[in-house]
């Protein structure tokens, strides 16, 4: 007997198919919550752990000022794109399509019409309503953009990182201390977003990162990359005009420093700061890059990652430690120091290209302070979780 094609498809057992990749695809809301194992606190996983997502860098604006939406990465079809999620649904928007997406690299427009991101080497513009993209610059034949990326506060000025391919180590299984290893050539460009004039502020032979535009300033923050207890000067500044380039704080004897970043006003630099190659008595340190005047704020618990919120009083940092894998708030003015939950994550590389950072948590605050974001691989890929801490920090405007 014959089946009508109806009846053929209402005979067959669903099929569940996900919906084709592309600019403009919409996904479902994939967000659980669940108390943390360890303190109880509400913590959201808000993407589907069997899916590899992410949030930019933790210095990076991503989450809009008034909490409706933020944006992230997430791989799909083997490719990582841009998505924004919609807040408190947990709906996603895909905003790009193609291959070569740096996905740390992706920044919010202070007016949050548009996001700045860089893609195959060339830096765009993208407005959020449009979808259409305004190619700013792109890196020439010899180089090419290692991903890192900072904006000014008003969106004037970008500043990305090239490096010379040939110096590139780009899969490995230890592919961060062989790229530290390889002494690249880098160089630091400034481009100028609605002008595109571009001109290079910095070039050497040191694997270069971060690069962080000073609030108010015509300066750049930027790092020597690699193993914390190796890199014998890690906190540089430059102006924007490439001229008094200066290492803020060299490092002296066995200790370590790391993840540095503008305090609000730009007027100080934080980071962590380990004694010794041990990583005892871990502290967060604050550092004036116009007097060079060093100061402690408070002890850690071994940080891995840090970043303050939108008026420095709190500092969401993950600890490194295996025994403690945590995301903790620290308050400096009272040197109190609060476990919010585990973030359990392996720091372990993904992919073809062996990205060390999908796994790593890099705790960020959002801008009221009333969130903490961070990454982790606990239940499967690197997934975006958030925890709430309005009951800990005063909400900033």
């Amino acid at each position: 007997m014959s089946l009508t094609r109806r009846q053929f498809l209402a005979a067959s057992p669903a099929i569940q198919t996900r919906p084709a990749a592309g600019k403009g695809q919409r996904y479902p809301a994939a967000a659980r919550r669940y108390a943390d194992p360890l303190t109880e606190r509400p913590v959201w996983r808000l993407t589907d752990p069997s899916l590899l997502h992410h949030h930019p860098q933790n210095y990076q604006r991503f989450v809009a000022r008034n909490n409706s939406f933020l944006l992230l990465a997430g791989e799909r079809d083997g490719q990582r794109q841009v998505f924004r999620m919609e807040l408190p649904s947990g709906r996603l928007l895909q905003l790009t399509e193609g291959a070569g997406l740096a996905p740390y690299s992706i920044c919010l427009a202070p007016d949050e019409r548009s996001f700045f991101f860089l893609q195959n080497g060339i830096l765009k513009q993208s407005g959020l309503r449009t979808l259409r993209e305004r190619p700013i610059y792109q890196t020439d034949g010899e180089w090419t953009a290692t991903g890192d990326l900072g904006l000014s506060i008003d969106g004037r000025y970008a500043a990305l990182v090239e490096m010379k391919k040939s110096d590139r180590v780009t899969a490995g299984a230890d592919r961060f201390r062989l790229q530290f290893d390889s002494k690249p050539l880098c160089r630091i460009r400034v481009v100028e977003t609605l002008k595109a004039a571009t001109w290079v502020a910095v070039e050497e032979k040191a694997w270069l990162g971060r690069p962080q535009l000073r609030p108010k300033r015509d300066q750049i923050l930027y790092c020597h990359e690699g193993p914390w207890e190796q890199v014998a000067a890690r906190i540089w500044l430059v102006n924007l005009d490439g001229k008094q380039k200066v290492s803020l704080r060299p490092r002296r004897g066995e200790e370590q420093l790391g993840c540095e970043y503008w305090t609000a006003d730009g007027k100080l630099v934080g980071y962590v700061h380990y004694a010794d190659a041990a990583g005892r008595k871990a502290t967060v340190r604050s550092l004036n890059p116009d007097t060079r005047e060093e100061l402690v704020l408070s002890p850690c618990t071994q940080f891995w990652h840090l970043m303050r919120n939108a008026d420095d009083s709190a500092i969401a940092g993950a600890s490194r430690s295996k025994a403690g894998p945590n995301i903790y708030v620290l308050f400096p003015l009272t040197q109190r120091e609060t476990t919010v939950c585990e973030h359990a994550a392996s720091g372990k590389a993904y992919g073809p290209n062996d990205d060390w950072q999908a796994a790593q948590p890099r705790p960020a605050f959002s801008p009221d302070s009333q969130s903490v974001y961070f990454a982790s691989d606990r239940e499967g890929a690197p997934a975006l979780y958030r925890a709430e801490v309005a009951d800990l920090v005063e909400k900033t405007a």
